[in-house]
């Protein structure tokens, strides 16, 4: 995906990381029973088909002429770095709510942005005894809230939207008194238009359903 962005004469590719691959960890089922053995952690066999090694995979994009303004961004860490790393220690300082503060704890994060940035990350939630972790996206202007998408899944539309920025709320249950869903659904709008124009080949039919039901909820056109 990201060599098909990098020669696609419609994009400008601003940024791109491809970091050395953790090849000690050998395949999903050898880097599975890794994180069992060290952290106790048993992870359902179902998110073995997206595994990665990659430390630091990435790429920050935009389009080009009038589609300036289009863009995505994604950067992911292979699980175990993500799990064994911890929560952000800034998620867990003084001053956030205590619910808040329960729910940053079991954040892994596994997908951020580090150059364009528009202050979000995707996590697992890491709780006890639960093989498929919930995934959780996280903005610092309004909150986290819960996707519709397991790992697998997650990592089928990021590589379907090309880290098209906010593409994840399509999966999220917006709750309009503290989203400017208004603006985030006509960029959404746009990018998905960009990507049906220059990616032909996929099919776009279930993030389109996805947006036009979350436009006619709010009104939007």
């Amino acid at each position: 995906m990201i060599e098909e962005l990098t020669s696609c004469n419609e994009v400008r590719v601003l940024e791109r990381e491809e970091g050395p691959l953790g090849d000690f960890l050998g395949d999903a089922d050898n880097a599975f029973n890794v994180l069992q053995q060290l952290k106790n952690i048993t992870l359902s066999p179902s998110l073995k088909r997206a595994f990665h090694r990659y430390n630091g995979l990435g790429i920050y994009w935009c389009g080009v002429g009038e589609k300036e303004s289009l863009a995505g961004e994604f950067r992911l860490v292979q699980l175990l770095d993500a799990i064994i790393g911890g929560a952000p220690a800034w998620l867990l300082q003084e001053g956030w709510p205590e619910d808040q503060l329960a729910l940053h704890a079991d954040f892994r994060v596994f997908d951020s942005q580090l150059y364009g940035g528009v202050g979000t990350f995707s996590a697992l939630r890491l709780q006890d005894v639960v093989e498929n972790p919930e995934i959780w996206y996280f903005n610092t202007t309004y909150g986290s809230l819960k996707l519709d998408l397991d790992y697998a899944r997650y990592m089928d539309h990021l590589l379907l939207t090309r880290g098209i920025y906010y593409w994840q709320y399509l999966f999220a249950d917006v709750p309009p008194e503290h989203y400017n869903f208004e603006t985030i659904g006509l960029d959404l709008k746009d990018s998905i238009n960009f990507l049906e124009e220059n990616f032909p080949d996929d099919d776009y039919s279930e993030l389109r359903t996805r947006l036009n039901d979350r436009l006619s909820r709010w009104n939007i056109s």
